[in-house]
This record gives structure tokens, sequence and C-alpha cells, in this order.
């Protein structure tokens, strides 16, 4: 038996390798990949910490009736009121600015009076694209806020009532994240989409090819006349497209992983991969391939050309990427979720693309889960990998 699915393997390998155009590509896109998303993750990072720091100037109407204590305390958040005497609303709506204030004619003399005074923030958060923006709004409101307590102290002790007595309660916050952490959070995103997007590519041409493909050039039958049995030739098939989905993924993270390395501290912060992490995400994406694999023969079984069978892949693709990328947004809740399949897998790596670690037991249970779903998958696989539809099922 195993020398059959030896063969089979070997022959599979063989066919894909003579194609050196394309195992060229397949060992250079994904290393290129890894380097690509390596040095993205800080670019992006440095590029949204620019918009949040830096002298913040906010165009201004009415910048004339603007308190000087107004003025000082936006000074202290390093917020600068720019005159603008042009049409603020149909600027705004354009796109031309992101954001601008209004500052009545009154407000001055109410602020001074004790009156309520209003302000009018104008914004268009379309305004430069995603990361183009120019206006940190929390900072403004901050700052404003700040104004706020100056003006209500003020009036307090006016009235000869201590300040005090508005804030019975003082909390104060410790942020005890590490820079590496926080330059690495953007990072727990990326990498399980990363990995998501190789798992699905790396073995896809593969994974067609043995199947849509061979039947498509009328190869196939020459190997259903051998003396193996459909499970060998499923197994053998499905150890080849193994094989070439695992180069991909050891490029992509040892590729992300060195190029990590090679950036300078001043852009990563400190947020670098230790290699004993990317090891460990090997590790647990090498089960998820399998699982992910055996659904791609069983897709590609049931078609018999290779136009048909990428189009069949695609709903694959998609689950693969899509809950990947969930596991960013909606981490488990609980550890059972972490032995689910694809979700559990990127939840850890997420973890591990901050911290540099991950507890042995949301490890032990993504494997668990990603092996327990390849074995379910090949028993099915094997149900439905017979000879009859190998040969005549579309």
């Amino acid at each position: 038996m195993f020398s059959h699915i030896w063969n089979i393997w070997r022959k599979e390998l063989m066919d894909t390798i003579r194609d050196k155009k394309a195992f060229r590509q397949a060992l250079l896109v994904p290393l290129l990949v890894g380097v690509v998303y390596a040095v993205m993750n800080p670019l992006l990072t440095t590029l949204v910490r620019s918009k949040a720091g830096g002298e913040l100037a906010i165009p201004v109407q009415g910048a004339e009736h603007a308190p000087p204590e107004l003025t000082a305390v936006l000074a202290q958040f390093d917020i600068r009121l720019v005159p603008f005497d042009a049409d603020m609303a149909e600027v705004i709506a354009a796109g031309e600015e992101m954001a601008g204030l209004i500052l009545p004619a009154d407000f001055a003399q109410k602020i001074a009076a004790g009156e309520p005074a209003s302000l009018e923030l104008l914004v268009n958060p379309t305004s430069g694209g995603l990361f183009g923006g120019g206006i940190s709004l929390d900072r403004l409101e901050v700052a404003l806020e700040a104004f706020n307590r100056e003006i209500v102290r003020a009036r307090l002790v006016a009235r000869e009532i201590d300040p005090a007595l508005m804030n019975p309660v003082k909390l104060d916050t410790r942020d005890l994240s590490t820079p590496a952490q926080r330059a690495g959070l953007f990072a727990s995103f990326m990498l399980p989409t990363l990995v998501g997007v190789v798992i699905v590519q790396g073995g896809l041409f593969i994974a067609i090819d043995v199947t849509a493909g061979e039947k498509e050039r009328h190869t196939l039958e020459a190997l259903l006349v051998t003396p193996t049995s459909d499970a060998e030739v499923f197994l053998g098939k499905l150890a080849a497209v193994f094989t070439m989905s695992t180069l991909p993924i050891v490029l992509t993270l040892m590729g992300y992983w060195a190029a990590s390395n090679a950036l300078p501290a001043s852009m990563t912060q400190g947020a670098v991969l230790p290699l004993g992490a990317v090891l460990a995400a090997i590790a647990m994406t090498l089960p998820l391939a399998l699982f992910v694999n055996v659904g791609r023969l069983v897709s590609g079984v049931r078609t018999k050309t290779f136009k048909d069978a990428q189009g069949a892949s695609v709903p694959v693709n998609l689950g693969v990427v899509f809950t990947a990328m969930a596991a960013a947004f909606v981490p488990p809740s609980n550890a059972a979720l972490f032995a689910v399949p694809i979700y559990g897998t990127s939840a850890v790596i997420g973890s591990l693309a901050v911290s540099g670690s991950a507890p042995l037991a949301q490890i032990a249970l993504s494997v668990g889960g990603s092996l327990v779903g390849a074995a379910v998958g090949i028993a099915i696989a094997l149900k439905l990998f017979n000879r009859e539809r190998l040969l005549y099922s579309a």
C-alpha cells in the first residue's frame, strides 16, 4: 500500500516540478509576499502613528472669536487654529479638507458671562482616504474636554466652591502594554490574513491539476487501470498536494520573519516575531493546510475541467480567508472555539503577532481541531473518491 502511495506522490510531484516556470513562481511569489507583508505592517503602523502625532492644524471660521484660554489649552495638545475664509461646508463636502471648526461671534462673550456656548465641527472622514486624513478628532475632543474642565474650575473658584467636589472619584489609568505589543497590534490582523491567503493559494494549482486537470487531459485513466486502490490514489495525490502547499507556508512565514528582523528598530518599535513564534505558526498552519487540501481534492474530483475546478474552489478560498479575518475582529470567547479549524488557528497566530507567544492549551486545541477536521474530511473523501466518480462525475 505505502509503495503505491509513494509512487503516486512522486509522480505528481515530478509532473509539477517539470513545469519549471510555474514551480519557480510557486517558490518566489510566497517569499515576496511574506517580505511585502513584513514591510507593510510597520509602514502602516508608522503612518497611523504619524497622523496621530505632530502638530494638528484645524481650519477655523471665526478664529478671531476664540478666547485666549481656548487657544492656550489647544496649544497644550499641539493644536493650532488656522483662519479659513472660504465656504468651509463646500470645501469639506468636496473632500478638500477633512474637518473644520466654526466659532460663533458671541462665543467668547458667552464664556465670559458664564452662559452655555457651542462650537460647530464640520467633518468628512472620507477625505484623504483610509490613512490620508490629517485631523485627529479624538485629540480635538480631549482638548475641548480639558478646556471645559478649566472653565468649570474657574467658575467654581469664583463662587468659592471647591472644584474637587465635581470629581469625587479620580481614575488613574496605567498602560501596561509594551511598545512591541502596540506596534504588533496591526500585525495581529495582517498575519492571520496572510496565512489564510497562502493556504488557499499554495496548493490550489496542484490540487486542481491532479483531479480536474488530469480528467481534462485524459491522463487519469492510465492511473486508474493500475493495481492501486481508490484510497491509495487519493492518499498519494493528497500527499503531493500537501507537500507543495507546505513550501509556500514555510517560505512566506520565514520571509516575513527575515524581513521584519532586517528592518530598523525605528520602524518596527520592537515588534519583531521571535523565531520560535514563527516556527510555532508554521507548525499550527500545516495541519490546517491538510484540512483545506482535503476539501480541495473533494471539490476538484467533482468537476471535469480545470476551469470548472477553479470556479468550484472560489467558495473554499473565500471561506478560509474570511474566517481568518473574522478571528482578528471577533476573538474566541471560550477555549472550545480554539478547536474550530481556521478560526482557532488564526486567533492563536494573532496572539503570536502581538506578544510573541501563546498559551500551550490554545495551540494544542487549534492543532487538534485541524487534525480532527482533516481526519473527518479524509474519511468523507474516501467515500467519494472512487473510479466511477473520478471518470464520469461533473
